[in-house]
């Protein structure tokens, strides 16, 4: 078949096209990490074993300060086998020969004695007193008595602090967390029929961060079995008020790489609407802890929108929004709802819209040869962009210069106004820019695979 005309410009532009692709992947490369040697030095190993051990006695040293069933403990420990050490030297033939009687020894050794005081001072410390051996001297029967009075002391104080520990515990639900292990974690607050579905599309998204804060007063069991099911995701609930400052603290809200606050339906009857001003105070609760977290709001009611800008909430999911969009788009536009429901469910196969980083030697470029990147490299089309943008700070712009009294006097204005001015980072959308739009460090593309 004869090449036809309007072939060869088609032709000429996809070769175009190709050989830009092929100077912007070797401009890529530029990024690449050289290789490195994954061997740790042996004096790196050292110096992590010297570290560990160094770290024994702070450790030691705060139990002691802080726990006070680990103090009582050793005090009683400490008592115990200083006087088990005196009754043994002063009591020394009594002992002597109660312990040959059990091991069958003519001549016991010093050691053999001191571990059979050492077992009968615990026996009368625990007050079992089986009553096979008692001192003989005095001063033997004044060591005995200490150790029995020891029980009315020390042995009360360790249950007071063993039962002043399942108390707290009780109190505060589940027990501490572990700080090393909650970073750039997500946290949900609230619970609600969307719950389940979002921690299954996370659990498939296998780029996403597998630790997860659940923070509602939902049933325990209904939690277990909403995430029993999930095989990547390290799911960890909380049983508490999430609208309370420490609840937040105690989930490293300031460690967060996303804070999601959701209309709560704990311990609702199936009528009954949850309450979205509880949503609000979350909101506010968290900015106060830490603003640079991330927070993403779901209403149901509109009204609330700008009570959460206020707040400070970097994004605001309203479903309501969308439904008369989709449905009017079904009568103008057939086609475009079911595209977007087939690229809700091609995610499950790891397909539909995503979101990708820009190579750091493709930043700078235009849009036309950084599309033509992903459509060559990737076989993805790149249909626009995710872009960070910052609020606006009174303090960033002004800087050093003008006067405070001007700064407090604009500040005053605005509050009084109900405007607040922040710098927190929200995502902005930009769809099929021009071919020269130009990309920068805050933009990421996203792309339809």
């Amino acid at each position: 078949m004869e090449e036809k005309e309007y072939d060869k410009p088609i032709d000429d532009l996809l070769k175009a096209n190709k050989d830009m692709f092929d100077q912007l992947n070797a401009l890529a490369e530029v990024e690449a990490v050289e290789p490195f040697d994954d061997e740790i030095p042996e004096e790196h190993l050292q110096e992590k074993h010297i570290s560990k051990l160094t770290s024994i006695p702070s450790y030691l040293k705060s139990a002691y300060l802080n726990n006070d069933l680990f103090r009582y403990a050793l005090w009683a420990i400490i008592m115990l086998v200083i006087s088990s050490t005196v009754l043994t030297i002063v009591e020394y033939d009594t002992f002597k020969e109660s312990v040959g009687g059990h091991i069958g020894k003519d001549d016991p050794s010093f050691s053999d004695t001191f571990y059979n005081t050492f077992w009968w001072s615990v026996v009368t410390f625990t007050t079992v007193g089986y009553g096979d051996v008692s001192p003989v001297t005095h001063f033997g029967k004044f060591l005995a008595i200490i150790i029995m009075l020891l029980d009315f002391g020390i042995v009360t104080l360790l249950g007071g602090a063993v039962a002043s520990v399942l108390v707290a515990a009780r109190l505060k639900g589940d027990e501490i967390l572990d700080e090393n292990k909650f970073k750039g974690h997500l946290i949900i607050a609230g619970w609600n029929q969307f719950v389940p579905s979002v921690l299954r599309l996370l659990d498939e998204n296998k780029e996403a961060n597998p630790i997860v804060i659940l923070v509602n007063e939902t049933d325990q069991e209904i939690i277990k079995r909403a995430i029993s099911g999930l095989q990547r995701l390290d799911v960890t609930h909380l049983s508490e008020n999430f609208t309370q400052e420490a609840v937040l603290r105690k989930a490293f809200l300031e460690q967060a790489g996303m804070f999601i606050v959701l209309p709560d339906n704990s311990g609702l009857l199936p009528n009954e609407a949850p309450d979205e001003d509880k949503t609000v105070l979350t909101t506010l609760t968290a900015k106060a802890i830490s603003e640079s977290v991330r927070v993403v709001a779901h209403v149901f009611n509109g009204e609330n929108i700008s009570h959460l800008q206020r707040a400070n909430v970097n994004e605001i999911v309203f479903t309501d929004n969308h439904v008369p969009h989709l449905l009017a788009r079904h009568i103008t536009d057939p086609g475009v709802p079911q595209l977007l429901d087939e690229l809700i469910n091609e995610e499950a196969n790891n397909k539909g819209i995503s979101v990708a980083p820009i190579p750091k030697g493709l930043v700078g470029l235009a849009h036309n040869k950084i599309s033509a990147y992903y459509k060559f490299k990737h076989k993805q089309l790149l249909i626009g962009y995710a872009i960070r943008k910052s609020g606006f700070s009174l303090e960033d712009q002004m800087g050093e210069s003008g006067s405070p009294l001007i700064r407090d006097m604009i500040t005053e204005q605005l509050d009084s106004a109900g405007i607040n001015l922040t710098s927190d980072e929200h995502i902005i959308v930009e769809i099929n820019p021009s071919d020269d739009y130009v990309v920068d460090a805050k933009h990421q593309a996203l792309v339809l695979s």
